[in-house]
């Protein structure tokens, strides 16, 4: 009877071995599986062209673009969005990752955009950025008041002197259809993406707290 005991619980313990490994490796599968969807769908690498965006992103560095971050919600104010570029009507627009293009938002749809004297005024109103900001050299064609439609947005390079945004004739405003999504990382190294002289700004603000503190 013992004997028999024994086998009886020692193949109970044998398929349930069974089922916990099966349990796993179906668990595994699932995991690496929803990995490569994300990856293949919801991310996308590039590589960043020309020396527009420096100090915050500069030629040749990877980054990470998340595809569905306005799959449901509009980019904000702020955001470093990457997009392909405006088509002449004909034209198909081109998929290739040299052909993307990396900048800062800085109007909304159904905003008037305006820069005069190096400041950006929206809706008549002057606006505070969180970064640093290299100074402005020219205004470009938002020396003159520009009406965004209900699909476009303003962009502007990080490096201000670099006129390769909307500021120019030839570069225009981009249309929600042409974005592709949010940067959200550089690779080399890891980090978040923030702004120019980021660093500097957090420690004059750290700064301050301190001298408020005392």
């Amino acid at each position: 009877m013992n004997l028999r005991f024994e086998e009886e619980t020692k193949k109970e313990r044998r398929i349930q071995l069974l089922k916990e490994t099966i349990w796993f490796l179906a668990a595994a599968v699932l995991v690496v599986l929803l990995a490569w969807l994300i990856v293949r769908f919801a991310l996308k690498k590039v590589s960043v062209i020309g020396s527009a965006m420096e100090t915050t992103l500069y030629n040749g560095e990877d980054v990470i673009v998340n595809k569905t971050s306005y799959l449901l919600l509009s980019p904000g104010r702020g955001a470093v969005v990457a997009f392909y570029p405006e088509q002449k009507e004909g034209e198909e627009m081109p998929l290739d990752d040299s052909s993307v293009i990396i900048r800062r938002i800085v109007g909304l749809p159904g905003e008037t955009v305006q820069i005069k004297d190096g400041q950006i005024y929206i809706n008549d109103e002057e606006i505070e950025e969180s970064y640093d900001f290299p100074d402005m050299l020219s205004s470009g064609l938002a020396n003159d008041k520009i009406k965004l439609e209900g699909d476009e947005y303003f962009v502007l390079s990080d490096n201000r002197a670099d006129m390769d945004d909307s500021r120019n004739s030839s570069f225009t405003k981009v249309k929600r259809g042409n974005l592709i999504g949010k940067v959200i990382l550089t690779l080399s190294p890891i980090s978040l993406i923030g702004g120019p002289e980021q660093e500097k700004k957090e420690q004059k603000d750290e700064t301050e707290t301190k001298q408020e503190a005392k």
